[in-house]
């Protein structure tokens, strides 16, 4: 089968390397450079991780997950998996950490309950007074996003597929299984995947009920002196506690 991809994040990127794997013939198409800085998986970091509410099911997955880097660390020859652990911190009754504490447990997963004080004497960025409590598991880390775009983008092209950058898509016709390019230009294909992250709704603005897409703010900022080497060896964060969102 002839498919094309649109759009060439770590989503597209993977989809077009199982798609390859599977015996398709395969083209994806990126607006801007691969791996592309505005790209929803196009800055340094993302956080992979164990810990998600109960009654979700996404805990389990993390081991499909799991399998699939690991399918795909063997294909591009390097590991891009920072796998240093995670870390959680309750400040409220109820709150997103101790929810996800009670996922881990409704899934028998490991992890390590620490008391304010054990903490802070392991990770002394952390303040003693601002916090319930602490775990740490070891089942989480940091994905390098742009190193494995590079590698998968270098993969598809040694393993026969079709890869363009800067090429933007400015309409998608699904039933004629149609792409057409800023341009003028036209692809055709048997299928078409669209994985443009915030930029769908663009290409397909029928699905504006039905989708809602996200941005997400990132900071960049350097420690302290006394506490960079804490940070160097700390685990990721996955939530801060309280009524504040975001990872570290």
């Amino acid at each position: 089968m002839n498919v094309i991809v649109v759009g060439a994040g770590i989503a597209g990127l993977s989809t077009a390397w199982s798609l390859v794997k599977a015996g398709h013939s395969v083209s994806i198409v990126e607006q801007g450079p691969i791996p592309n800085p505005l790209a929803a998986s196009g800055d340094h970091h993302r956080i992979i991780r164990r810990a998600y509410r109960a009654g979700t099911g996404y805990g389990r997955l993390i081991t499909e997950a799991y399998d699939a880097w690991d399918e795909m660390w063997a294909d591009l020859g390097e590991n891009h998996l920072d796998a240093r652990g995670f870390l959680c911190i309750s400040r409220e009754p109820g709150d997103e950490a101790e929810e996800y504490r009670e996922g881990l447990e409704e899934g028998n997963f490991p992890f390590e309950l620490l008391d304010p004080a054990a903490a802070v004497e392991r990770w002394p960025f952390l303040e003693p007074d601002s916090f319930r409590y602490a775990y740490f598991s070891t089942e989480g880390g940091a994905l390098h996003c742009r190193r494995i775009a590079s590698g998968l983008a270098a993969w598809l092209r040694a393993n026969g597929a079709n890869v363009y950058e800067h090429s933007k898509v400015v309409e998608v016709d699904a039933e004629a299984g149609r792409i057409t390019l800023a341009g003028g230009e036209t692809m055709q294909a048997d299928r078409i995947v669209v994985a443009a992250g915030a930029w769908v709704l663009k290409l397909l603005p029928e699905l504006g009920g039905e989708l809602k897409t996200y941005r997400t703010a990132l900071a960049y900022v350097e420690p302290p002196a006394d506490l960079r080497v804490a940070w160097e060896t700390a685990p990721v964060i996955l939530d801060v506690g309280g009524v504040t969102d975001g990872y570290m």
